[in-house]
């Protein structure tokens, strides 16, 4: 694989099944030479998603892809697959029915009767033998959100079927790689309670798997069975993914859906990054919903982009820790839309995947077949980093750690609440990231602080004694710790009581009105007051700072001061940034400072919103202004930059004065890259 890729999606539709139809052959070179024209590097395939549901034409199907492969590898372009392992589209009403048809569109749903799965098998082995099971009523498991069953990553039959799919598939087709979706449990404690996982979870602790309402068992993380059901339920993925790694080519890339691993929905998801990294070699780091986020639409996916990069960064240290790429899926249906997914890909050093997805907008297809595809709107940005590539070569800088507690999120009640330990992991990388400070995720101490100066602990009420004896080596050796929060380092003083359990409560997900999973209120809604304890610094040992109260009012400043004092110095500070988030990519020639709009005023196209029969996860932008933004942005540095407004044509003014940079930058410029040369 390339050092970095460019990819856009290949939608398959319903009318491309209609194959061999000599037209369809001429849209698939079209598309190809379109996409090549358009710098794409690879394009990844959508539809088709829920691949078993497709298993009695797969001639069929893998023709159209091998075919397509054909046509992109004239041009040097890569084509990967990208499908669900182990999702399968069931219905049994009318009303099932269109909900999949509807809202699962991108998918292109197509599934047999309930009657009909019974009897369907792949080379001996009948599919329903596979499915999840259902912990509190132990019957085959049902997810609504996709109208669907699924089957369990762990049972040995269906690791080895999917295997020999996998090496059929790429047989067939030729393909240069594959997403391998959905080997986590959307249905959250709800899954799985099938014989396989329950004999590995007698293994490990040596009971049978408690019946729903035990809560000495469900949610008790005092009890170590029920820390052995949430780690083998981490384990099921690692291994699916390390077999699977086994069976492919050398150096085909293998990824799968990449939500966030460091959230308190990671616990009960049994989703993390660094065990799927057992088969991994290429990290996805989603960017569901709209880019900028659209705030006045609750139905759909709108995250702010400060939290773009604080989701993204557990993910960034897992490809880090393991020295593979990663890179961002995005959606966007205009060219200015393309630009800024593009652009909050590239300050996470990812490589970007960026797809229209335009059946999530819920209108007919004489209206969507107006709205542009992946090579009309990629070719800007696309065309800017194939120019450009020096720009973005460079590591993701790192001037000091955050530690991520995998103990407190795995084993504690506290890791497994929305206001819980991840709130106080996100609040620190947030802070950091809006003052100019380039932080990383950790997943250990160093041994001294070459690499990190210092380490920030935040909420991290659970450490084992080889995590706490790592810390004080890094201590002794001149390391230095800021630790807030509850916070399990010795010698930390504090009051704060919190429950290790649900304390009776269900932490089942539920599905009120039939369609929507509703996860349990335990876990949503569960407040945790901040400690009284004295607004007081202590210093428990020498290089370790610690404050008893969360991120607040009380501690900020000081937080955001031992930050500056502590993190290791870069050839270029940011002074002034007024708006913007900043990161950096070092190399051996240079610095990359990118800057990149905190907020923007984001409008849609109303008339066509109004018309639409379903809404999920995307608007269709057609406005995008940076607010908030101070053009002159200030560094210390004694080099001046080259900048570099990929999306604006407008002059940039840049002055060098005793050590000081100022760049004037264009108005409403969202995004700009300096590059500083050290050499």
């Amino acid at each position: 694989m390339d050092k970095h890729e460019r990819i856009a999606s290949w939608w398959i539709h319903w009318p491309d099944l209609q194959w061999p139809d000599s037209d369809n052959l001429d849209r698939i070179k079209a598309k190809a030479e379109g996409l090549a024209k358009a710098n794409v590097s690879a394009a990844m395939l959508f539809g088709a998603h829920f691949r078993w549901d497709w298993l009695p034409v797969f001639p069929l199907l893998h023709d159209y892809i091998a075919t397509v492969a054909e046509e992109l590898h004239k041009y040097g372009v890569k084509l990967f697959d990208h499908h669900s392992v182990n999702l399968v589209h069931r219905y049994s009403t009318r009303e099932e029915m269109r909900h999949v048809m509807l809202d699962s569109g991108p998918h292109l749903p197509f599934s047999p009767t309930f009657e009909a799965a019974k009897t369907w098998q792949f080379r001996g082995k009948y599919l329903n033998d596979w499915r999840m099971i259902d912990v509190q009523t132990r019957k085959p498991l049902w997810f609504p959100q996709y109208t669907a069953e699924g089957f369990c990553h762990r049972n040995p039959e269906f690791r080895e079927a999917y295997q020999e799919y996998v090496k059929y598939l790429i047989a067939e087709t030729g393909i240069d790689g594959l997403s391998a979706d959905d080997a986590v449990y959307y249905m959250q404690y709800n899954a799985c309670g099938c014989e396989h996982c329950r004999a590995e979870l007698k293994r490990r602790a040596g009971i049978d798997l408690p019946a729903a309402d035990d809560t000495s068992f469900w949610g008790n993380f005092d009890n170590p069975a029920w820390r052995d059901w949430v780690d083998l339920r981490f384990d099921s993925a690692g291994g699916f993914y390390e077999g699977l790694r086994n069976i492919l080519p050398e150096g085909f890339m293998l990824t799968g859906c990449g939500g966030s691993s460091a959230s308190y929905g990671a616990l009960s998801g049994g989703t993390d990054a660094r065990t799927h990294l057992r088969g991994w070699n290429y990290v996805n780091m989603e960017l569901s919903g709209n880019t900028p986020p659209y705030k006045k639409d609750p139905l759909t996916v709108n995250v702010p982009i400060p939290q773009r990069l604080v989701n993204s960064s557990h993910h960034q240290a897992a490809a880090r820790e393991k020295g593979v790429g990663a890179f961002c899926t995005g959606f966007a249906h205009s060219t200015e839309a393309a630009n800024h997914v593009w652009a909050t890909c590239k300050m996470l050093g990812a490589d970007a995947w960026i797809g229209t997805l335009k059946d999530r907008l819920g209108l007919p297809w004489h209206i969507l077949n107006t709205i542009p595809d992946e090579q009309d709107i990629v070719g800007q940005a696309f065309g800017f980093e194939k120019d450009h590539g020096e720009l973005f070569n460079g590591e993701v800088a790192g001037q000091l750690g955050v530690y991520f507690s995998y103990e407190t999120r795995n084993h504690t009640f506290y890791g497994n609440l929305k206001d819980g330990y991840y709130r106080d992991y996100c609040d620190i990388l947030r802070l950091l990231f809006r003052n100019g400070i380039c932080p990383h995720t950790v997943f250990e101490f160093p041994e001294n602080p070459d690499k990190y100066s210092a380490v920030f602990l935040s909420g991290a009420v659970r450490m084992t004694e080889a995590e706490q004896a790592a810390m004080d080596k890094y201590l002794a050796n001149g390391g230095k710790v800021v630790a807030i929060g509850p916070s399990a380092a010795p010698g930390c003083r504090h009051s704060w009581v919190i429950p290790n359990s649900a304390q009776g409560a269900s932490i089942f997900t539920t599905v009120p009105d039939g369609i929507h999973v509703k996860e349990a209120e335990v876990l949503t809604q569960t407040k945790i007051e901040d400690t009284k304890d004295p607004d007081i610094w202590q210093s428990p040992k020498e290089g370790l700072y610690y404050h008893p109260h969360r991120l607040g009012d009380t501690n900020r400043e000081a937080v955001l001061d031992f930050a500056h004092r502590f993190a290791s110095p870069m050839p270029v500070k940011v002074t002034q940034s007024e708006g913007y988030l900043c990161t950096m990519l070092e190399d051996e020639a240079g610095i990359t400072v990118q800057l990149l709009a905190e907020d923007y005023d984001v409008d849609i196209d109303h008339k066509l919103d109004s018309i639409r029969h379903h809404r999920s996860r995307v608007n269709l932008l057609t406005t995008i202004v940076p607010i908030g933004i101070d053009r002159t942005v200030r560094m210390e540095t004694a080099v001046q930059p080259t900048v570099y407004t990929p999306f604006q044509e407008e002059p940039t003014a840049v002055t060098l004065v005793d050590g000081v940079c100022t760049v004037t930058l264009p108005e409403n410029c969202s995004y700009a890259i300096l590059r500083f040369p050290t050499k």
